[in-house]
């Protein structure tokens, strides 16, 4: 069986958030969360692919060993369960079609947002106006910077590319250079899920907290708080995850965070 990936549309996707440098802050918040579902979603659906193949081949090896010790019925319900992990991998390719297809439209409407933009954006304040809350260069020259919104973005297809070394250099970059701007905590956010993504969780918490601290009314507040709670339980720090997943559940109540939340503490066999 053919497993469809669609993990490259997701870099064409990132590429395309890359070159298209007028792409102004919210729009760049939509996109990201569009990419954060569609990665979660894929993770899940290879997670079952993988068990239902796992299943597969043990009901495969079943029937080569006992061929000759099972009855006839018992034959009959290998045959059934066999049929069963058959149908799963099927709907679990259709799925993954199904996400690919997804991606692809989200990759054409980055592609049509940037060409369909008739008025030339308005380009962001030279970095020596004071107006843009963005530091002056020691010599005080407009050039001296580099352009906030490509250093994000390169940064953020880094990351969307699993580059995650990378990526924490530029967010790491763009946060100590423009700290004041509207994207100044999502690039702190992007560190945390960088060192989340390559296992250091203690890191990933340090970073967290860093933006909750520096930006205590952040839109990824609800977020990073998440994260924070699902590292402790990477560490096996139960006891801090469910003082942390509690106050996920406590704090941001409507968010799809705290759903999350919620099921993890179900799990555990916490209350909320």
């Amino acid at each position: 069986m053919t497993e469809k990936r669609p993990g490259n549309v997701l870099v064409a996707a990132a590429a395309l958030l890359c070159a298209s440098g007028c792409i102004m802050p919210d729009q760049i918040a939509k996109i990201e969360k569009d990419v954060a579902d569609v990665r979660s979603r894929l993770t899940r659906i290879e997670q079952a692919q993988a068990q239902t193949q796992r299943d597969f081949e043990e009901v495969e090896q079943r029937l080569a060993a006992e061929a000759a010790a099972v009855t006839r019925e018992d034959w009959s319900d290998l045959e059934v369960r066999v049929n069963q992990v058959r149908e799963q991998l099927a709907t679990t390719d259709e799925q993954l079609g199904d996400l690919g297809r997804r991606v692809d439209r989200l990759a054409l409407e980055l592609h049509d947002r940037d060409l369909g933009r008739a008025p030339a954006p308005t380009p962001l304040p030279a970095p020596s106006d004071p107006a843009a809350g963005l530091p002056q260069s020691a010599s005080g020259a407009a050039g001296a910077l580099p352009d906030p919104q490509s250093l994000y973005n390169t940064a953020y297809a880094d990351y969307s590319k699993g580059n995650y070394a990378l990526a924490i250099s530029g967010f790491e970059e763009y946060r100590t250079k423009f700290p004041t701007s509207p994207l100044a905590d999502n690039a702190m956010y992007w560190i945390g899920e960088c060192h989340f993504s390559q296992g250091a969780f203690p890191d990933a918490i340090a970073a967290f907290d860093q933006l909750l601290t520096a930006h205590p009314e952040s839109e990824k507040a609800a977020a990073a708080n998440l994260k924070k709670g699902l590292a402790y339980l990477e560490q096996n720090d139960v006891r801090r995850a469910i003082v942390q997943l509690r106050y996920v559940v406590s704090e941001f109540p409507q968010t799809d965070e705290a759903k999350v939340a919620r099921d993890k503490l179900t799990s555990l066999g916490a209350t909320t």
